[in-house]
């Protein structure tokens, strides 16, 4: 012991060291015994996910040959002559399928697109091919896709072979048979698993696909996703999937990390237990212990980053799907648009046919597309609930209308039935009722052919609620019993017979389910095969204080003379919102870039300006912030494809006053203008 030293000096400093490094080992220790769950998780996790995509992009190729087959049996047959150029467009929208041919009800394969490479398959009886014919037969006989395992081809090349058989009036013809091979589609979808090495099987033990060289990735079964993905209605035939970590000593890197975290945690106890022994000043010892701690927060912070990777591919599917939004609806603004252009000039019937069906398909498809992102939104718990004020027995008087013409075409009887003394309006989400309500009619619709369909609306008010039941009874085809408790489920059918006469996703009725669930509210069927069915639904509200106007309160008026600029980097987009403007009595100026349209606004006052959000240079929304600093009463309307509530925030928070989606709604462009642009309230713009 040094001299002049007290003793107490030597225990205090001891302590100090002791204290920081016990606590240093108990953080190495938790960590290093949950470091192998964490992993395991986070392989299983990113395996679950990945599977996912995988199965999607296989079952989107699939789906385009089923859609060809359908076109087929709809023409019983005639849709044969045009199926090359059906092939044609597939080829190019779907990098997968790499050919299409025609197999006949003999096992003979007729035709390919394209010849030139095929050539030799052309002919081919694949009845004498025991591996092929046997299980292609049983499939078809059973009226369901086949997925072959890998094959090597007649023609040369390995692919998977998708058969879809082709019945038509009940007898069948063979088979529409696409060649496939998902390698390049599954790269994409790998990119940015680079810390991963995935291998896939098909039903035989062929392996056909590797990513990041699996034979060379780590072998410990515990840090091994492994699952198998079922690809056609054969339970017994499934493809291996594989995914571990591609480094084989990603362990050891994992453990040389927390050990010198454990290393430098001891390194500054004992830097903490000199300090206390030197430094006999309390006010110096405590402001080098707090740098001390900084240290040790910033270690903790690290480890913290290290466990929040796997939710990184959550988030990855989040913007996938907000891209998806944009990317996809952008087109059909232009299609929609179009559309809604010829429809109010003076056609032909035979054109204004065609117009109506080009119409209804457009739309068709972007209700597909919204059913897919709304159940998904659902699903990962990101779907908000409104509490906003409505009438629920005119949004089913509205329902009946806009299904009138269908219910015509079909010869269908309908009748609303309204069993309420004062139509209270309630306070809740009016866009997820009228979904659920929309689904089950539409459901309704579709699945009877013949006879009616009978609405019973009823609602009772007591203690400031409103108690809804309503009941949706059809004459359609049923339900067997054996599947009443499967039809609220994602993509269930009620046979491959009735999917064939019957389009859709089977996602509507999954969809109806889940809105009523997340109002609190409960849904149930009963049916019987070959009678109907009768949905029921109960849901229950906040009372609003008002009944139900029937007051008209869109009387006609002069439109006022509006300064407006259309803002799009599209120019087919501002063609088409010009057009729609000009119907209204209304002209447009038009600026094709962000810089531009704040260039306009500058030298002119505008009453009105429509801002697309994305723009290659300045994008919608700082467009609208320098509009804003000069022209503080421009009425700004953000126009995108982007129907994300975080997005429609962003936009009214920059200073725009609506927001609309494309495709633009001719409805609702009324509507934004009356609201924003009526004289005391009365004034309205009508078409």
């Amino acid at each position: 012991m040094a001299k002049g030293i007290p003793p107490k000096h030597y225990f205090i400093a001891f302590l100090w060291f002791l204290i920081p490094a016990l606590v240093c080992f108990y953080v190495y220790h938790s960590y290093k015994v949950a470091l192998p769950q964490r992993l395991s998780d986070q392989v299983q996790l990113t395996g679950s996910l990945a599977t996912q995509d995988f199965k999607r992009t296989v079952r989107s190729n699939v789906q385009a040959l089923q859609n060809l087959t359908e076109r087929i049996e709809e023409t019983d047959g005639a849709y044969y002559d045009y199926w090359k150029q059906d092939a044609k467009r597939l080829l190019k929208q779907n990098e997968s399928l790499d050919f299409v041919e025609i197999i006949n009800a003999d096992g003979i394969i007729e035709d390919v697109y394209p010849r030139r490479p095929n050539v030799p398959a052309i002919g081919l009886d694949i009845s004498k091919l025991a591996y092929r014919f046997e299980d292609w037969k049983s499939k078809s006989n059973q009226g369901i896709t086949n997925i072959t395992q890998w094959l090597h081809l007649s023609q040369g090349g390995d692919s998977f072979l998708i058969d879809v058989p082709v019945y038509i009036n009940d007898e069948f013809r063979g088979t529409v048979t696409g060649g496939m091979n998902f390698n390049e589609e599954f790269d994409r979808l790998s990119y940015y698993l680079k810390d991963f090495a995935i291998q896939i099987f098909d039903e035989e033990g062929t392996q056909f696909y590797n990513y990041n060289n699996y034979d060379l990735a780590q072998k410990d079964p515990y840090y091994i996703f492994e699952t198998a993905m079922i690809m056609d209605s054969d339970l017994n035939e499934s493809w291996n999937f594989q995914l571990t970590f591609s480094n084989p000593d990603f362990f050891a890197e994992e453990m040389l990390l927390i050990n010198i975290a454990l290393a430098v945690g001891l390194i500054l106890s004992l830097a903490i237990g000199l300090l206390s022994f030197f430094n006999r000043n309390a006010q110096v010892a405590a402001r080098r212990t707090f740098i001390i701690n900084k240290e040790l927060k910033k270690v903790n912070q690290h480890l913290e980053e290290q466990t929040q990777r796997a939710n990184q591919a959550s988030i990855a599917k989040t913007e996938f799907l907000s891209n998806m939004s944009h990317e996809i609806r952008t087109p059909l603004n232009a299609i929609v648009g179009i559309t809604d252009l010829i429809g109010s000039g003076t056609n032909t019937f035979e054109e204004e046919h065609y117009l109506s069906l080009l119409k209804q398909s457009s739309k068709t498809l972007l209700n597909l597309i919204n059913d897919i992102l709304r159940l998904d939104k659902i699903e990962s718990g990101f779907s908000e609930v409104a509490h906003i004020k409505f009438c629920p027995s005119d949004i089913l008087k509205n329902i009946e209308q806009f299904n009138l013409q269908v219910l015509k075409d079909k010869g269908i009887a309908f009748e609303l039935k309204i069993e309420a003394e004062e139509h209270s309006f309630v306070l809740g989400d009016r866009a997820k009722y009228e979904q659920i309500i929309n689904n089950i009619i539409s459901n309704a619709i579709k699945f009877t052919e013949s006879g009616s369909i009978k609405v019973l609306y009823k609602e009772e008010v007591s203690e400031n609620k409103t108690h809804l039941s309503i009941s949706v009874k059809d004459t359609g085809i049923g339900i067997p019993q054996d599947k009443l408790d499967k039809i609220f489920e994602r993509f269930i059918q009620l046979d491959t017979g009735m999917r064939k006469k019957h389009s859709g996703g089977g996602i509507g009725l999954s969809i109806a389910k889940h809105l009523v669930e997340l109002l609190k509210g409960k849904i149930s069927v009963k049916s019987q095969e070959g009678k109907g069915s009768e949905f029921s639904i109960a849901l229950t509200f906040d009372t609003a204080v008002e009944n139900c106007s029937t007051k008209d309160t869109t009387p006609k008026s002069e439109i006022p003379n509006l300064n407006i600029l259309a803002v799009d980097d599209n120019k087919l987009n501002v063609i088409v919102l010009s057009q729609l403007l000009k119907k209204l009595g209304l002209d447009a100026d038009i600026a094709y870039t962000g810089k531009d349209a704040v260039s306009k606004a500058q030298k002119k006052k505008y009453d009105l300006i429509f801002m697309d959000v994305h723009m290659p240079d300045i994008d919608g929304y700082e467009a609208t912030k320098q509009i804003k600093l000069a022209n503080k009463a421009t009425v700004i309307l953000g126009l995108s494809a982007d129907s994300t509530l975080s997005a429609m925030d962003k936009g009214i928070d920059c200073g725009m006053s609506d927001y609309l989606t494309k495709p633009i709604d001719k409805s609702k462009l009324i509507l934004v203008l009356n609201e924003h642009f009526g004289i005391g309230g009365s004034q309205k713009i009508v078409i």
